[in-house]
């Protein structure tokens, strides 16, 4: 696979007494331990889009409007029939209906009840995209939501990162402890999940390969957060060009060892 390349780093905090253990979010032992990270990423071209259309009509009688969005919706799914679009991934969503108002005069005026279903699809490359794009009609009742980039081959990829995360925390760990002339002993817990603790770091600001060399540190995660999100990078993939950028697929891992006797 082309245009991708691992970067991978493990970032540690080195604990040989913990008197801050009662102030754990998420519980540290009480004996000495190390803690550290590793993470993986790689940059992929995504090879499979979903577009997302919002059918919607207004009317002063509900059925009416509910007639003209199934009407659009049935014309959508005879030309995805006829194109490429992969098959199992074509999904509607359930009626939407709802009473509209608009202000005149600074009056509160009724304009009817707004009918609406979204519909999602994917296809398997920019050339089944943009074809499909060309036919789709344009107007208030058919509004294309966007176009997210996918990656076939994520969930076999992500594996491989764990791998190579896991792989970068036992490394630290024993590097680490060597140095101070210590030993590694068994392994508490291993997360995805960056623990929140009292020592002065918290989840988010973990050091990365990319924030060295004095960049700032990013903002620190929502409780909750996960890291393993897909961004978009490179070029903006637009309903215009579809033009190509990557794909970052990141796995971090938190894990905690045990410091040997």
């Amino acid at each position: 696979m082309t245009g991708r390349f691992v970067r991978g780093c493990a970032v540690l905090v080195l604990v040989l007494c913990a008197p801050f253990a009662a102030a754990q979010v998420n519980a540290l032992p009480s004996l000495p331990h190390l803690l550290v990270k590793g993470e993986a990423t790689r940059d992929v071209v995504p090879d499979r889009f979903t577009v997302s259309i919002t059918l919607s009509a207004l009317d002063m009688q509900p059925e009416v409007a509910r007639d003209r969005v199934q009407t659009n919706l049935g014309a959508l799914l005879a030309a995805l029939k006829s194109g490429r679009a992969i098959a199992d991934s074509i999904d509607a969503s359930t009626f939407s209906v709802q009473p509209e108002h608009d202000y005149e005069s600074q009056k509160r005026v009724y304009r009817g009840i707004r009918a609406t279903r979204v519909l999602r699809v994917t296809f398997p490359d920019a050339d089944a995209t943009r074809a499909f794009l060309a036919k789709l009609p344009a107007g208030e009742d058919v509004q294309l939501g966007g176009i997210e980039p996918t990656f076939s081959g994520e969930a076999a990829l992500r594996g491989e990162l764990k791998a190579e995360a896991m792989r970068q925390t036992r490394e630290t760990a024993a590097l680490l402890a060597t140095s101070y002339g210590a030993r590694v002993g068994s392994l508490y817990s291993v997360s995805d999940v960056a623990p929140s603790f009292a020592y002065g770091v918290q989840a988010g600001q973990w050091a990365s390969s990319r924030g060295r060399g004095g960049a700032s540190p990013p903002p620190p995660a929502s409780p909750g957060a996960a890291f393993d999100r897909i961004q978009v990078t490179g070029s903006r993939i637009t309903p215009e060009s579809l033009a190509v950028g990557t794909v970052t697929i990141a796995e971090h891992l938190y894990a905690i060892f045990l410091l040997a006797d």
